[in-house]
């Protein structure tokens, strides 16, 4: 007899769970020191994101790099300014929520792991010219390796959903701080959202809230995917039809 069949539209209870306590973690040890290396990794994929977008729109990539403190920098020569520049945090939090959904499926798991130590070391190899940037990146990407292929499933796939959980998180805040807070909006530090608004003359307030609805929305629409189960085929292949 068949099993009864799933509601496409369902959630599974226990990746509710599973993300309600990885959420609940991430706020009461935000600040703790086993948290930082995946910031750092948010920071780089924010500069490696304004570099693909300077090469997807026809420029080049001349240097990245990353600091200790979170802080990080993309030079590019020519491409579409707008675009590169509002890559920085969209691409940081589509990485967030890629890793997200790819958490709930073993096999997704394993591509994203992949993927993303071959976009480190691409980075580390060519872009990342500091050495502390290109042995961060590199040692990230071995560290993916090692989780995507040596690791049991269900290990790989809760890292890498606590990976995106935090990363996600990260760039709300980010955003926050760097574009919506007091000191921010005193004009105290220069931001993606300032440069964006001598280009196009809107407030940087205003940018900062349209790349916060921006990722909101991504966030929650990869986030109710990441927890919906994933469906078997229904039936079996090669069985006999009943009579």
């Amino acid at each position: 007899m068949d099993s009864p069949k799933r509601n496409a539209g369902s959630v599974s209870l226990i990746y509710v769970a599973v993300q309600i306590l990885l959420m609940a973690a991430a706020a009461a040890f935000w600040n703790q020191p086993f948290i930082q290396p995946i910031k750092l990794l948010v920071v780089l994929l924010h500069e490696i994101s304004h570099g693909l977008m300077a090469l997807a729109t026809g420029g080049a990539v001349q240097d990245i790099l990353i600091t200790p403190n979170e802080g990080g920098a993309c030079r590019t020569d020519g491409g579409n300014a707008l675009l590169i520049i509002s890559a920085g945090y969209l691409g940081s939090m589509f990485f967030g929520g890629l890793f997200l959904t790819a958490s709930k499926s073993r096999g997704s798991a394993m591509a994203i792991y992949a993927l993303s130590a071959l976009l480190l070391i691409g980075a580390g190899l060519t872009v990342l010219r500091d050495s502390y940037s290109r042995t961060f990146a590199l040692a990230t990407a071995g560290t993916s390796l090692f989780l995507g292929v040596l690791m049991p499933g269900f290990i790989s796939s809760f890292i890498l959903r606590w990976v995106g959980t935090v990363s996600s998180l990260y760039v709300f805040l980010d955003i926050y701080n760097d574009i919506l807070s007091e000191n921010a909006l005193a004009g105290a530090q220069p931001s993606d959202a300032s440069a964006l608004s001598q280009l196009t003359g809107i407030s940087p307030c205003a940018i900062g809230l349209a790349w916060l609805a921006v990722s909101g929305v991504y966030f929650i629409i990869m986030l109710k995917s990441s927890l919906k189960p994933v469906l078997a085929e229904q039936g079996s292949r090669g069985k006999k039809p009943e009579k």
